[in-house]
């Protein structure tokens, strides 16, 4: 007797094969990442000096995945100060473009620098530094534009050139819950509320990735942005970075990173409230001054054991649009992993100093995160 054809079990294992694959790429991956803290500190200008302060510090939504073999889509949705906010919705082709090519469309993070590019859920020393919230912003440098990005394979070093055309929006200000700051004038007076009219800005990176050994790795990286802060009174912002990190990682349980960064920060003052600057028509703008600040961050975060770290962060800027105003920060920080990569504990201990303050403050602040979903709360 002849056996029966085996066709139709292996059609149906087929189109229940199909049918995954279908729903993997309709179905996007679904993250929850909370950020909760428990702090106090010696600020004599905080109204709860001295008193354990909790706090939601954020909470972030990600969905992710492919479009098809091709591309992918990321959408980052974030809770802060009682309002929800799209921080960024963008698509990357990562294959199939001329040349080798990556193109990345939407709203995202910018690559100035290797941190930027990160969330701070991700950061061992809990905050983004003072240097970045000087001259990119509180919450990092985004803007909706184009990047195009080319990678260059120099025998076993790696040449990365990035270009993007940006809407203008980061030097708008940012309505954000309770208070408003702007991605280029978060440490600014409040007499910059008055709108601003923006242009198309541009940044790019250059970056060469050398291995040091068989478990380690440097990366150095050059960074230049061009925007205008404000077209009415053309206000405008040149922003010049340099940035270098080490990684030494023999094992998924041990690692040494070492990070550092600089930025020049180039962008024209006004000393009066923008709308009198409309009435100099027909005038020479002596209104406007041009102010150079500097600025560095530097860390170690030394990963000793299976879910231990421990290190250390040095940072110093010039106010970028008050002259002699400086600000100084230094922060020791140690973490757990509870369990996994799902649930972590940091501690940070820091002080901060400055030009302006009449005596260092002091913090000490303990944070837990937790992640639902494939996107995890990993290491730094």
């Amino acid at each position: 007797m002849l056996a029966k054809p085996r066709y139709p079990l292996a059609v149906v294992t087929a189109l229940v094969a199909v049918a995954a694959a279908t729903a993997q790429n309709i179905n996007p991956d679904i993250s929850v990442i909370g950020d909760i803290r428990a702090a106090t500190t010696d600020d004599a200008q905080d109204p709860k000096e001295g008193e354990l302060q909790l706090d939601l510090k954020g909470l972030e939504v990600a969905l992710q995945g492919y479009l098809n073999p091709f591309a992918r889509a990321d959408v980052y949705v974030g809770y802060h100060e009682n309002t929800f906010e799209v921080e960024e919705a963008y698509v990357t082709i990562l294959r199939g473009l001329p040349g080798g090519l990556q193109l990345r469309a939407g709203k995202y993070r910018l690559d100035f620098g290797k941190l930027n590019l990160l969330h701070p859920h991700a950061y061992s020393f809990l905050d983004t530094p003072l240097l970045h919230q000087a001259y990119l912003g509180e919450e990092g440098l985004t803007d909706i534009g184009i990047n195009l990005n080319w990678q260059l394979a120099l025998g076993s070093a790696a040449l990365t050139l990035s270009g993007n055309v940006l809407k203008g929006d980061f030097a708008k200000p940012h309505e954000h819950g309770d208070g408003e700051h702007s991605h280029l004038l978060a440490l600014l007076p409040s007499e910059e509320e008055a709108p601003v009219e923006t242009e198309t800005g541009y940044s790019e990176r250059l970056s060469l990735f050398l291995p040091t050994g068989t478990y380690a790795g440097v990366e150095v990286g050059a960074n230049a942005l061009q925007g205008t802060l404000d077209a009415l009174t053309g206000r405008e912002v040149r922003l010049l970075g340099a940035d270098v990190k080490y990684r030494w990682a023999p094992n998924r349980y041990r690692s040494l990173t070492l990070q550092g960064e600089w930025i020049r920060s180039q962008r024209d003052v006004l000393h009066h409230h923008p709308d009198q600057a409309l009435n100099l028509q027909g005038e020479e703008d002596h209104e406007l001054e041009r102010l150079t600040a500097n600025g560095f961050y530097a860390f170690f975060d030394w990963r000793f054991a299976q879910r231990f770290n421990l290190g250390a962060i040095a940072e110093r800027f010039d106010h970028p649009e008050e002259e002699g105003v400086t600000g100084r920060r230094a922060g020791l920080f140690a973490g757990f992993q509870v369990m996994e990569e799902t649930t972590m504990v940091r501690l940070l201990l820091r002080r901060t100093d400055g030009s302006e303050q009449e005596k260092p403050v002091r913090e000490a602040i303990l944070q837990l995160v937790f992640s639902l979903g494939p996107h995890k709360a990993h290491w730094f």
